[in-house]
């Protein structure tokens, strides 16, 4: 470990180094005063980074760690190693050498994979939840962005191990939850502070600030939002997410139905640009059959949306029953109202507030010393008696 009173020294491992993942390690890296070597790889292809990333980065690690070598350096030039889900860390620390391996280490869990919702379902995708797992085991220290995330995860490890065909490793879900912690994803408000005071249009204007893909059900939004342009309400319709080359030509052709209501199809070019069209909206809407945060939600109640979420995943954990629907009748039914009847601007921003880096990056570099501490001791179960609470004050006790 590093000499006392020096930074840590934090190694840290993201293969889909974009959107939320890059916007947090980025962040944390600015407002934790530590030592950071940072490898990554471009977001793209996920599924081919959770395969393969751990043999490129294992042999990134071993070049850098002769290179310390070579210079005089003594042990590892690490404390302690951060990584996302979507590098296997278990192969990572078996191809990176006994020194690296030996480092303690902490995987941050953005989603899991044992609840991905798969279209289409074939034996050789078991290996990406099964990453998830060996992952998992292989760290000292796991943290989840959400206890929703969490439950789920520990909760589905013993059911998925039931599917091999014999040999079923017995008391995993239990080994995880010993070592498991809720610690939420930061934002950086600065880009929405400077966005402010919010400037609203003469017609209410709705957010979908998501990527799209399946798993965020753009259709679902564009059927609701067609539903009410029939009927002839006023309103503007904002489309701020990700497109990839295999959506790109749907999403254009949904959003054009919109006709002159659509005011904004793409993602934004910059930080900017995304911050004052979040501003410019009233409200925020989130269809998606799979989240486990939400960090682009949060960041449009920040930026002065009333956010619509649906009553399921992660959402209830993070926002008031005032800010749910059950079906799509009931989005449609609240949209309308919201239209009729326009929210008052920055009405959510008490749910978004809690969730920034000033917030919450001590509580990350408490974790980050903690771990490389009780390592340094010998102690490598990185155990807690409990869990940091989802600080989210729109949650409510139901």
């Amino acid at each position: 470990m590093a000499s006392p009173g020096a930074p840590l020294r934090i190694l840290a491992l993201e293969p889909y180094y974009g959107g939320s993942h890059r916007a947090v390690l980025d962040g944390l890296i600015e407002h934790i005063d530590a030592e950071w070597t940072l490898l990554t790889l471009p977001a793209r292809k996920w599924k081919w980074r959770m395969r393969g990333a751990a043999i490129n980065m294992a042999a990134d690690a071993r070049a850098r760690l002769a290179e310390w070598r070579a210079a005089g350096g003594e042990g590892a030039p690490w404390d302690v190693v951060f990584a996302s889900t979507f590098v296997n860390l278990a192969e990572f620390k078996g191809l990176a050498g006994a020194e690296i391996a030996a480092l303690p280490s902490i995987v941050y869990f953005h989603e899991n994979q044992l609840v991905y919702p798969n279209r289409h379902e074939a034996e050789w995708d078991f290996q990406f939840p099964l990453t998830n797992i060996t992952s998992a085991l292989a760290a000292d220290r796991c943290l989840f962005n959400t206890r929703w995330n969490l439950d789920q995860f520990v909760s589905e490890t013993t059911p998925f191990l039931k599917r091999f065909p014999d040999h079923h490793p017995a008391g995993v879900a239990e080994r995880i939850a010993a070592k498991s912690a809720v610690l939420p994803p930061p934002f950086d408000p600065a880009p929405f502070d400077a966005a402010m005071p919010p400037s609203r249009g003469v017609r209410p204007r709705i957010v979908w600030p998501h990527r799209w893909e399946h798993d965020k059900d753009p259709e679902a939004f564009f059927a609701a939002v067609s539903t009410l342009a029939a009927e002839g309400l006023e309103f503007e319709v904002a489309v701020a997410g990700q497109a990839f080359r295999e959506t790109a030509d749907s999403m254009q052709a949904a959003a054009a139905a919109l006709g002159d209501r659509l005011v904004h199809v793409g993602e934004p070019g910059s930080r900017a640009e995304y911050a004052a069209l979040l501003a410019s909206a009233d409200i925020a809407v989130s269809t998606a059959i799979n989240e486990f945060f939400g960090l682009a939600m949060i960041e449009a109640c920040y930026a002065g949306c009333f956010p619509l979420v649906p009553d399921r995943l992660a959402y209830p954990e993070i926002y008031a029953k005032e800010f749910r629907y059950g079906h799509a009748d009931a989005l449609v039914a609240k949209l309308r109202s919201l239209i009729l009847e326009r929210p008052e601007p920055l009405c959510a921003r008490r749910i978004a507030e809690e969730f920034t880096f000033d917030c919450l990056a001590q509580a990350y570099a408490e974790e980050f010393e903690r771990v490389a501490a009780r390592a340094a001791l010998g102690y490598r179960d990185i155990s807690a008696p409990g869990v940091h609470p989802v600080v989210g004050s729109g949650a409510s006790e139901e």
